[in-house]
C-alpha cells in the first residue's frame, strides 16, 4: 500500500449506462471484451454466492476504473492461491476482481510480446491499486490479491 500522504484522495463515479461502451475500452484497451469476461469469470470463480445479475461500472478520477456486482451488498472472497478467504463489500469485491483481471492480462499481454498494452494494463492495475489503498477496506483487498 502507498505510504504518501500528500496524494490527493481519488474519487470514483459511477457511469451512466450511455457511457459503458466507451468505458470497458479506456479500462482494458483493444481486449475489452476479453477483460470484461475476466472481470465476470473470476467472479464466478472466486465468490461462490456470486449468481450472476448486474453489474456498477465505476471511473476514478486517476484515469482508471473498475467494476462490481449488483447481486448482493457482501461476497465470500476465496483465493485457494494464497488461502485468503473474507467477506467483502461489493466494491471492494470489484476492486479484486478488476485487479486479477489486469494482472492475467499483463502477464498474457508480456508473454506474447504486446509491450503497449502490457504497458497500459500495468498503468490502469497502478492506479486501481491507488485507489484501493484509500478504500474502508484496503486490508482486506491486499490480502485477496497477494
Amino acid at each position: 500500500m502507498s505510504t504518501e500522504l500528500n496524494q490527493p484522495a481519488i474519487t470514483a463515479r459511477i457511469i451512466p449506462n450511455n457511457r459503458r461502451m466507451a468505458f470497458l475500452p479506456r479500462l482494458f484497451g483493444v481486449w475489452y471484451l476479453t477483460g470484461e469476461a475476466g472481470v465476470y469469470n473470476h467472479a464466478r470463480s472466486l465468490c461462490a454466492d456470486y449468481q450472476g445479475g448486474s453489474w456498477e461500472f465505476v471511473e476514478l478520477s486517476c484515469g482508471s476504473g473498475f467494476m462490481y456486482p449488483l447481486s448482493a451488498e457482501r461476497f465470500t472472497v476465496s483465493v485457494s492461491g494464497n488461502w485468503f478467504e473474507g467477506e467483502l463489500s461489493a466494491e471492494a469485491t470489484g476492486i479484486v476482481l478488476t485487479l486479477f483481471t489486469l494482472n492475467r492480462m499483463i502477464w498474457h499481454a508480456h508473454e506474447e510480446g504486446y509491450q503497449h498494452i502490457c504497458d497500459m494494463l500495468i498503468t490502469q492495475q497502478e492506479k486501481l491499486k491507488l485507489y484501493a489503498d484509500q478504500h474502508a477496506e484496503a486490508g482486506l483487498i491486499y490480502r485477496a490479491i497477494d
